[in-house]
């Protein structure tokens, strides 16, 4: 049986529920919010599938995969029935250009952390009085 661990928003499950469905392929989708407790990729349930805490994660042929662009090269490579890629070379690589520009240019670069109340303060600029 084929798993999706996903969060509806992610862009990155997007990218893996497309090309599932884009394929055929039946699977169980598993959400996974983001926000919800604290955020459910950080519990310990689900760190044991993937333990960078992300998502997607996909359940497939025995093993986990990670990673949007991996899990659809997977796909592409186990089941060439329903082809996502075009046959040729060029426009394969206009394809996978496309790909890495959403990949690298939607994707936000830096992990976002909340400064700690002592550092809001700290940061706040005096008042003009």
């Amino acid at each position: 049986q084929i798993k999706l661990y996903s969060f509806f928003r992610s862009t990155c499950s997007w990218r893996v529920r497309i090309a599932l469905n884009l394929k055929g392929i039946k699977y169980e989708y598993l959400p996974i919010h983001l926000v919800k407790e604290g955020g459910q990729q950080n519990s310990e349930e689900y760190k044991k599938i993937n333990p960078r805490g992300h998502v997607p994660a996909l359940f497939i042929d025995g093993q986990t995969l990670i990673e949007s662009l991996p899990i659809i090269e997977y796909l592409e490579e186990t089941r060439p029935e329903i082809p996502l890629l075009p046959k040729n070379p060029r426009d394969r690589a206009v394809v996978r250009a496309i790909c890495e520009i959403i990949n690298a240019g939607i994707q936000p670069c830096l992990l976002y952390t909340s400064p700690s109340p002592r550092d809001r303060q700290k940061s706040r600029m005096p008042s003009s009085a």
